[in-house]
């Protein structure tokens, strides 16, 4: 391996970065080598802000994409190649406020009737039920679930940070069914070897295959369940920090965001989701 890509995996690591992160960094750094077909140690910052003035205009590259690349670029400049960048020569964009295209009740529910799989539909239940991210997901243990105190705890989450969420009743009965079938030991949703958990790949094909068979053309990946537990928990009336502490926000300014994109916020006393899909069907 390339002594220069190794460096920057081992800082990467001792910053403790996630492995999405790390390989979205190195991904970044090698186009930049690859744009001028040399080592990126060697390049002036002229050329940097080239390149990212390049994937901007030409390639079209959103404001999120080339503030990821800003980042990989610092990191491998200041703590590899030890030659940090100026804020002037790389400065971030603006971010964008965009309004994701939030599924309504009647599409989730269709959405999760067209996965019939009965390994993949109770996973897609459960990030709706939840609100949980995929890569929260796919790292549930059977252990992480106790009926009894009705929690569910999210281990090394995003910020490597734990939480407990709510076990809802609907949720439990959907994964009664699902015990039935699988009886999993030890992930609670395992790969085709039980010793190694399902891929997130795996359920986003799942979960694409599914929008296409209902015909859903808005877009987004399974992401749009867990916008959709939140914009639906805020109508029912789902007090702001509870909602903030289910999806693991850090700073309630990213909850408030649901705010501006939900118009009617209704009050409620049951937050259980999937029971009320199951009496809207009925």
């Amino acid at each position: 391996m390339n002594p220069l890509r190794q460096k920057m995996i081992d800082w990467m690591i001792l910053k403790g970065y996630a492995n999405a992160t790390q390989k979205s960094y190195l991904y970044h750094v090698s186009l930049l080598a690859r744009f001028y077909h040399q080592s990126p140690e060697r390049l002036t910052e002229d050329e940097v802000q080239s390149y990212l003035l390049h994937c901007y205009k030409d390639k079209h590259w959103a404001f999120s994409t080339c503030r990821q690349f800003i980042h990989a670029a610092n990191c491998f400049f200041s703590h590899v190649a030890k030659k940090p960048l100026s804020t002037t020569t790389l400065p971030f964009p603006a971010t964008e406020q965009k309004i994701p295209e939030l599924l309504n009740r009647t599409e989730v529910r269709r959405l999760i009737a067209a996965c019939t799989n009965k390994k993949y539909q109770p996973a897609l239940k459960l990030v709706y039920a939840t609100g949980v991210r995929l890569s929260e997901l796919v790292k549930l243990k059977v252990q992480d679930l106790d009926g009894e105190s009705n929690t569910i705890r999210i281990v090394n989450a995003k910020g490597h940070k734990d939480r407990l969420i709510e076990f809802p009743e609907g949720l439990k009965k959907c994964l009664r069914t699902y015990w039935h079938y699988y009886h999993p030991l030890n992930w609670l949703f395992y790969s085709r070897h039980r010793e190694q958990p399902l891929s997130r790949s795996t359920i986003y094909c799942a979960f694409k295959k599914a929008k296409k068979a209902v015909g859903i053309k808005k877009v987004g990946g399974v992401h749009q369940l867990r916008h959709a537990y939140a914009s639906h928990e805020l109508e029912a009336g789902m007090p702001l920090p509870r909602l903030q502490q289910q999806l693991g926000h850090s700073d309630i300014r990213t909850t408030l965001r649901y705010t501006r994109w939900v118009k009617n916020i209704k009050g409620a006393d049951s937050f259980d989701l999937l029971s009320t899909l199951e009496q809207d069907e009925s």
